[in-house]
């Protein structure tokens, strides 16, 4: 399997990541990466966790704190050593991991947003990671971007990705309708193979069609990290850790539940040895 090291980081690479807020990179993780991966899916799939959503778009989220496939991901391949890189960061932390899985012939599309809104976590060195364990084209659900959004400073109110509106808070700004108005936007989107990566600040606007294609799944993982100027952040609404993981706003990164991961400076915990599936 790919080794912590494998994978350099390009200038150009950089350069894209800075400028447009996403960059994608092929071919970081090898075939018997995927294979497994695909295998851990589906076990994810048949047994969800306590956040995760079952149905044609299922859902579900720290998957390392209970598979052990999820979990060698960061503990052995390249992932969070390139995230460490893109953030220019000293230190790599993860946030979560999720998992998303579009059935063939599913309308339901992924709303325009942010990730960062989302998220437990404040900083500017922040990075998301979207890999696809199936070949995915605009037809079969591909990620849009809104190129350079992420350099507007402004945050948006997350969106409920099973309504597609946007929650009460008066913490953030209200979403544009960017569907509406495409033409007004620099869009983009990366046709991927398995293996194939994006990765993107966490500010960056983005959304995906529904799968429309008759005969593919699109399966995908996403990861978030968080670098040497991140902190924990208790938000008005969204998402919440999976439990509480023992620190306050404003923290630093570096508990159990969110453990540095790039360089590795220690044994992950591995929860998934007391948790049975």
């Amino acid at each position: 399997m790919a080794t912590a090291n494998d994978y350099r980081v390009s200038a150009s690479d950089l350069e894209s990541y800075d400028r447009d807020g996403v960059v994608c990179l092929r071919g970081v993780l090898g075939p018997r990466w995927i294979d497994e991966l695909q295998g851990a899916m589906e076990d994810v799939l048949n047994h969800p966790g306590p956040q995760g959503r079952s149905g044609k778009f299922a859902y579900d989220t720290f998957m390392w704190t209970r598979n052990a496939m999820f979990w060698r991901l960061q503990a052995e391949s390249s992932i969070p050593s390139i995230t460490a890189q893109l953030m220019r960061s000293n230190v790599s932390h993860l946030m979560a991991d999720v998992l998303f899985s579009k059935d063939r012939n599913t309308p339901d599309p992924t709303p325009w947003h942010q990730d960062q809104p989302y998220g437990w976590y404040n900083g500017t060195q922040v990075c998301s990671v979207w890999m696809p364990l199936d070949t995915v084209t605009l037809e079969s659900g591909a990620l849009e971007y809104v190129r350079g959004s992420h350099r507007s400073g402004v945050w948006y109110r997350p969106v409920d990705f099973t309504i597609g509106k946007t929650g009460e808070t008066q913490e953030f700004v209200p979403m544009p309708d960017i569907e509406a108005n495409r033409s007004d936007y620099d869009i983009v989107h990366f046709d991927l193979e398995p293996g194939d990566a994006l990765f993107h600040n966490l500010l960056v606007l983005h959304g995906a069609p529904g799968n429309s294609s008759p005969d593919r799944r699109r399966r995908a993982i996403a990861f978030r990290y968080a670098g040497d100027d991140a902190t924990y952040a208790v938000r008005e609404i969204g998402p919440k850790p999976i439990w509480d993981p023992g620190i306050r706003h404003g923290d630093k990164f570096g508990c159990d539940l969110f453990p540095q991961v790039w360089p590795r400076n220690g044994s992950l915990p591995k929860f998934w040895e007391h948790t049975s599936t």
